[in-house]
């Protein structure tokens, strides 16, 4: 079909043409000549048969006319058979080349970066455990009750049942990582006093002690959800009958001793012996008060001691970080995961200072736990005097017994006195001891501790009958805002700003919605969406951009999956003129310049072209910005040259140095590192 207005329509930028498969994107002027002179013989035919006449007559002269015809052209034919060299050279030559244009339009351009990017759960924290549950479960532990995902969890929930003994989530930042027992101490027992006192069951003092306070408030806590707090062993309460019974029996022997001993001295007056008796009853009290007091301030002294060498290993654990932390920064050639560059000075003067004020510590602990030992000493010595004189008063009672008694010899009998009252002290002293060590214990398994509540179960990780492994995730527990990142190259991140509108499309779905830009940063140490297998970390070529959606809502059903972020880098203020950049060259001075055609080349017309220098601007979907420099005119829809039609079956188009896509969607390039 011919243009009616005798112009060729735009091609696109980046269609080859084809004499022999001409689109109607490639018609070429001579075929529409060609075509225009075949038309205007078909009307000219048309013309002459309606000017003859339908007789006979007329037919058989139309017959003989033909004839004339057929054998004027034979001879014709014959004659152009015999060509000169010349002739024949000129007939082989290429047909002239014609000119490809588009019209100029006035459009408005958008450049955008796509970066690939994956949704996720904000601030996910996973729950593993520290150890065991309690003995009480036994030693095939098994999961036996677990959390719905989407549930929420709030301070004190039983998250899961292990072999019927729960494991409880508390706020806290300082991981469980053992086992507590009376007379425990340190940061952990304080973080769980801490939560104990928030749920409403008080330990007493909040301090950093595991007391009878705290072992009540652990009791009721337990009863309050359901279970039985993890008490003694088989073993312990064996040892308490044993220690019971023990003091049970002494105090009984103390008894008959003194029965004994009272029978024996029975020769002097009455007044005289009831003196005597007083004066012995009361060096006897005497004695175990001076025990049970040098017993006290030992056992006190003891946990002074114990608790001076517990800071101690505390502090030495302390000092043994920072010496690592020292050892690790000081190396040579370290790197600082945190921002993917050598440590500075700075920071390895920091962490040998921590290392020296830590090694201080230790030296002071070290110097408590020595004065303690030392204490504790002068403490049992001065029990130890209070016990003689405490004893040598009852000695002096008895021997004033005695003598008011000379017939008979109580000798025996105020020693097997004293053996069973200093029997009945140890006694005592060893029940003492077994209640403050044997109580209800926390085990290591039963205690999680994270650092945001309320949360919500995102995700669990082992099913009803699994064993269970230390060190393993069972499940993870994280807000449920929608998190959006990306990577990008470093000096794509140049082109994008925080603040900035983006749009996200859910890979292999039609699912879609709108967000924005929120923070551009160093990597985080997950895997890179953009790179699968390549792992995380700081990856000084790349940059990690944070997306926030609109509506989360949307994207709720696909925590997980890949992402398609649309980031807008420029766009022009509105519509302007724009040619495709095949239609941009550059001249011998580096001038920018296009191509119009001012006036269209016939068969026997070259047609006119004006060279008209440009500033180029924005460039993208296949198109640029131009402004023409100087006083040529340049309107849309003047034509402008993108290529030449040679005849040889082929199109040669400008040399392009960037996309040259003619889509009307947005351009955008894929973000690589």
């Amino acid at each position: 079909m011919s243009d009616p207005t005798g112009e060729l329509p735009a091609p696109s930028p980046t269609e080859v043409l084809d004499v022999r498969g001409m689109s109607h994107h490639g018609l070429l002027v001579d075929a529409i000549d060609v075509k225009d002179d075949a038309d205007a013989s078909q009307k000219t035919a048309k013309k002459r048969r309606r000017g003859f006449g339908g007789s006979k007559r007329t037919k058989w002269a139309l017959v003989v006319v033909g004839a004339s015809l057929a054998s004027a052209a034979g001879g014709l034919a014959v004659g152009k058979s015999i060509k000169s060299p010349a002739d024949a050279a000129s007939e082989r030559q290429a047909p002239t080349a014609s000119r490809i244009t588009v019209p100029i339009e006035r459009r408005s351009l958008v450049s955008s970066l796509a970066v690939a990017g994956d949704i996720r759960y904000d601030d996910p924290t996973p729950i593993r455990l520290a150890g065991s549950v309690g003995a009480s479960a036994g030693t095939n532990q098994v999961i036996t009750r677990l959390p719905e995902i989407g549930s929420e969890v709030s301070e004190g929930v039983a998250l899961f049942d292990v072999s019927g003994r729960p494991v409880f989530v508390l706020l806290g930042t300082l991981p469980t990582y053992r086992s507590l027992e009376p007379g425990a101490t340190g940061p952990d027992v304080l973080q769980l006093e801490q939560a104990l006192e928030r749920l409403g069951f008080s330990p007493g003092a909040v301090d950093e002690v595991y007391d009878a306070g705290t072992e009540a408030a652990i009791d009721g806590f337990y009863a309050s959800r359901g279970y039985a707090s993890e008490g003694p062993n088989e073993q312990e309460r064996e040892r308490l009958r044993t220690v019971r019974k023990g003091l049970t029996d002494a105090d009984k022997a103390v008894l008959d001793a003194q029965v004994a001993l009272d029978k024996g001295a029975e020769t002097t007056t009455q007044s005289e012996q009831l003196r005597l008796d007083q004066e012995l009853q009361g060096a006897r009290e005497g004695v175990p008060e001076a025990e049970a007091a040098a017993s006290q301030a030992n056992t006190l002294a003891g946990q002074q001691v114990n608790a001076a060498i517990a800071n101690r290993d505390s502090a030495k654990v302390i000092r043994d970080v920072a010496a690592a932390k020292y050892a690790t920064v000081s190396a040579a050639g370290a790197i600082d995961p945190a921002t993917g560059e050598p440590y500075t000075t700075d920071e390895i003067n920091a962490a040998l200072g921590e290392k020296a004020a830590q090694d201080q510590a230790v030296a002071a602990a070290e110097q408590a736990v020595a004065e303690r030992v030392n204490e504790q000493a002068r403490t049992k010595k001065q029990g130890e005097k209070d016990i003689k004189a405490a004893r040598d008063r009852l000695a002096l009672a008895q021997a004033a017994i005695a003598d008011a008694a000379k017939p008979a010899d109580t000798t025996g009998l105020q020693q097997a006195l004293t053996a069973a009252q200093e029997a009945w002290n140890q006694a005592n002293a060893d029940l003492m001891l077994a209640e403050a060590e044997i109580g209800t214990t926390v085990p290591a398994g039963e205690m999680v501790f994270v650092p945001l509540l309320p949360t919500n179960v995102t995700n669990v990780a082992v099913t009803a009958g699994t064993a269970l492994s230390g060190g393993n995730d069972l499940a993870t527990v994280s807000s449920t805002a929608t998190l959006i990142t990306g990577r990008v190259a470093k000096n794509d991140s140049d082109l994008i700003a925080t603040g900035t509108p983006v749009e996200i499309q859910v890979r292999d779905t039609d699912v879609s919605t709108t967000g924005v830009l929120t923070e551009i940063r160093k990597p985080t140490s997950e895997a890179d969406p953009n790179n699968p297998g390549g792992g995380g970390g700081d990856d000084d070529g790349r940059l990690e951009i944070v997306v926030t959606p609109d509506d989360a809502s949307i994207l709720t059903d696909w925590v997980g999956y890949s992402v398609r972020i649309g980031v807008t880098v420029s766009s022009t203020t509105g519509e302007v003129l724009a040619v495709p950049v095949a239609a941009i060259s550059v001249g011998p001075d580096g001038q920018s310049r296009i191509e119009i055609e001012r006036r269209r080349a016939r068969a026997d017309d070259e047609g006119e072209t004006e060279i008209v220098p440009v500033k180029v601007g924005l460039a993208a979907q296949g198109f640029a910005e131009i402004m023409p420099i100087g006083s040529a005119s340049v309107e849309a829809g003047d034509k402008v040259v993108v290529g030449t039609e040679t005849g040889e079956r082929r199109t040669r188009t400008r040399s392009r140095t960037t996309d040259t896509s003619a889509s009307d969607e947005p351009a955008s390039t894929e973000a690589s590192g």
